[in-house]
């Protein structure tokens, strides 16, 4: 059959229609999931940058750690449809993993520390870790409290009362570090922007980018972008709703949500209790507290001083059963087909019901975000650890928490904590960056304590790995699996065809372009530090390379 011309081929999705629950199902599986590939992502690529000062390959250690993730990977783990003890099993596996990759990442900035921090003979600094394969602007939230060394940033608490440093103002270079100096932080800065957070006739918070209002029940009733000066939300029509919807599939509690779960919902508009906790100069903050049945749901909704994502901080306490909770956002524009990402890509779905295969796909599944643009403008919504999507018509939805019964009687009880983005944006998704925005929300930065040389005046910035392709997504820098040079795996990210270039921090010795398993397929043309290639539509291109050591 294989060079028969009538054999048929199928171009795009193979959606299948059944088992939509499990996009959603056991809601701390998929985020420790999430975590530790991330976790294991970036151990790799401090290990690939340690390596240029002698460090050995730790791979065979975190292969360990990778066959135990890809453990929770099987069927039925972490689609979320197996039995009670499984998941106390899983639970223990991931504590496992964590402990094996946690203590190598310690390392590994310790190491990376003492020859990228200068010299101890210096003044204190701190080092911040960029992970990912461009500059990162945003604004930064770093664990504990460095205001001692940073007065001009923001002390606030997390979800169990310990300090964040939040910091804007910096650029740290891709694969890279940034050493920033105390002094220059103590220099007064004039806002460029007004951030502010107050409760007085309405819920209001402001900054550069928009202005947004809430009511009296926590949604958001208004988002109005200055730039673009457009209303993001549909007319008469409020945002984050948060929807429960009673959740009783004819078979497979788990595994299934029908179609029919949308025709009892149960709005949460009762008894929302706000107030600022945040006012500047990085952040400006609302919490939104509310009361369902058993359970609690707090949410705290920020802007930030020169970011254009809009934040939704969630902590539940969830006790409820067979009921299914979504997040709901109207917005103010008109598309037929929306953009979800998919593993290394993005595929396209309808907004519209026209036929019973449009109808079948009333839920989907999705990797860190989603987007709606029409010509010219455009919201994606933005998640660091859920899957299941609906958008219809122009109501985009993110399926937060499932609560089945069967196979697991207390599948998502207890206490859940996640980030949702809105980033609204002109332009199309690939305008907005938006896959580099998903990536932040899910990739922190890394600090470490370090020390500026007393001579050195402003901060000391070095990169690893830069490229100058803005379409392409470097995923995994590695030692290769047999110890010979390092793997350099990317993928084109936005459906576009072009030339790119991958920078090191060192020489190239030698470079070849490899396939998925590490064996070679042919040279590369590369100089100096430099690797030149030409990239196709969703590309994944992975190569090896041998770098000289500082």
């Amino acid at each position: 059959l294989w060079d028969n011309p009538r054999l048929p081929t199928w171009v795009g999705e193979l959606y299948l229609e059944y088992h939509r629950g499990t996009y959603t199902s056991q809601a701390h599986t998929k985020q420790a999931n999430r975590r530790m590939e991330l976790l294991y992502r970036d151990v790799e690529l401090l290990n690939a940058w340690a390596s240029l000062y002698g460090m050995s390959s730790c791979q065979e250690t975190l292969n360990t750690g990778w066959k135990l993730i890809m453990l929770n990977q099987f069927h039925d783990v972490l689609p979320g449809s197996s039995i009670h003890e499984v998941y106390e099993d899983v639970a223990r596996i991931y504590a496992e993993v964590q402990a094996l990759a946690e203590p190598l990442r310690a390392e590994m900035l310790t190491l990376l520390s003492s020859h990228l921090g200068a010299a101890a003979n210096g003044h204190p600094a701190l080092l911040l870790f960029n992970t990912l394969a461009w500059e990162r602007r945003e604004p930064l939230q770093l664990p504990g409290d460095h205001t001692s060394l940073l007065p001009q940033a923001q002390l606030v608490s997390d979800w169990e009362g310990q300090p964040l440093t939040l910091l804007a103002g910096q650029s740290i270079p891709s694969c890279g570090v940034l050493l920033i100096d105390p002094a220059e932080q103590h220099e007064p800065t004039t806002p460029v922007t007004p951030l502010s957070a107050s409760v007085e006739k309405r819920v209001i918070l402001r900054n550069a980018f928009y202005e947004l209002e809430l009511d009296e029940h926590g949604e958001i009733s208004r988002i109005y972008d200055n730039e673009a000066q457009r209303e993001v939300i549909a007319p008469g029509q409020t945002a984050n709703q948060l929807i429960t919807y009673e959740d009783r599939p004819l078979n497979f509690d788990a595994w299934d949500i029908d179609i029919y779960y949308e025709e009892k919902p149960y709005p949460l508009r009762n008894g929302a209790h706000i107030r600022v906790i945040e006012d500047g100069p990085v952040r400006a903050t609302v919490e939104v507290e509310r009361h369902f049945l058993s359970s609690r749901i707090t949410q705290r909704i920020s802007l930030w001083c020169d970011s254009r994502r809009i934040d939704f901080a969630t902590e539940i306490d969830w006790h409820e059963h067979q009921l299914l909770l979504k997040t709901a956002f109207p917005v103010a524009i008109n598309a037929a087909r929306a953009t979800y990402e998919i593993q290394f890509g993005s595929i396209e779905r309808p907004t519209h019901r026209n036929t019973s295969w449009d109808m079948a796909r009333f839920e989907v599944c999705a990797q860190r975000w989603a987007d709606l643009s029409e010509g010219g403008y455009g919201v994606s919504l933005l998640n660091d650890s859920k899957y299941g999507y609906d958008i219809h018509d122009n109501i985009m939805r993110l399926t937060l928490l499932k609560s089945a019964i069967s196979p697991d009687p207390t599948a998502d009880q207890g206490l859940h904590r996640f980030t949702y983005s809105l980033l609204p944006h002109q332009g199309d998704w690939r305008d907005a960056q938006t896959v580099r925005r998903a990536y932040e929300l899910n990739v922190p930065v890394l600090v470490a304590p370090g020390y500026l040389p007393a001579h050195q005046n402003g901060p000391l910035a070095s990169s690893f790995l830069s490229t100058d392709c803005p379409h392409i997504v470097i995923d995994t820098i590695k030692p290769a699996e047999d110890g010979q040079g390092l793997i350099v795996r990317l993928y084109e990210a936005h459906n576009q065809r072009g030339h790119a270039t991958l920078t090191f921090a060192t020489p190239l010795l030698s470079a070849e372009e490899c396939n998925l398993l590490e064996e070679p397929l042919g040279e590369v043309q590369h100089q100096e530090h430099t690797l030149s290639f030409q990239v196709k539509p969703f590309e994944i291109k992975t190569f090896r390379v041998r770098l000289a050591a500082y």
